[in-house]
């Protein structure tokens, strides 16, 4: 479990973000041909990567692991329930997501909570990305694939505007109608 906010945005606006990050005392972190980079500089944050972590260094240390694949040994950031984990905040670009764990239980299976300064951060990018990436209320209308019945629901996404017409041909890609149209045009 943990905190999370969904976002489609393309990678200038999320350059807003990420120096959001920075600017709050964060170290960007990212894997990248089969390395883990990082940097206290918005250089590290490119095109051709997508996903990235805001590490808050008085939250704990970043810790990696060589992970054996078929191309060969590549660093991966050890961050699913663990320390490292606890220490930074998953962010990306494209539909993306911010994301925080809420803890995790250590070898003596002790619950460790997220430490308060990640939550503060947490916010305050959360804060970055609705100001980036508007609230977009709608209607859908679709087919339900496992028995063919039609539904309607009412979604809400975060959406930049230099993203909206590409994330409605996505959502047109899964034969998903948006029926109404609920923000300000």
């Amino acid at each position: 479990m943990g905190k999370q906010i969904n976002y489609h945005m393309k990678y200038e606006s999320f350059l807003v973000v990420a120096q959001s990050a920075l600017d709050k005392g964060c170290v960007i972190f990212k894997e990248y041909g089969g390395r883990v980079l990082q940097s206290k500089d918005i250089s590290i944050v490119t095109r051709d990567c997508r996903d990235y972590y805001f590490h808050l260094p008085e939250a704990g240390e970043v810790k990696w692991k060589l992970w054996n694949t078929l191309k060969g040994d590549i660093e991966r950031i050890d961050r699913v329930y663990t320390s490292t984990g606890n220490s930074i905040i998953e962010a990306g670009f494209g539909g993306s997501r911010l994301y925080v764990i809420s803890g995790y239980y250590d070898d003596d299976e002790i619950w460790i909570p997220r430490p308060d300064c990640i939550t503060k951060v947490y916010h305050s990018l959360v804060r970055v990305v609705k100001k980036v990436a508007p609230c977009r209320r709608y209607m859908i209308k679709g087919t339900r694939i496992h028995d063919g019945t039609e539904y309607e629901a009412r979604c809400m996404e975060y959406v930049c505007n230099d993203s909206l017409d590409e994330w409605e041909k996505g959502l047109e890609s899964l034969s998903v109608t948006i029926t109404e149209k609920l923000w300000k045009q």
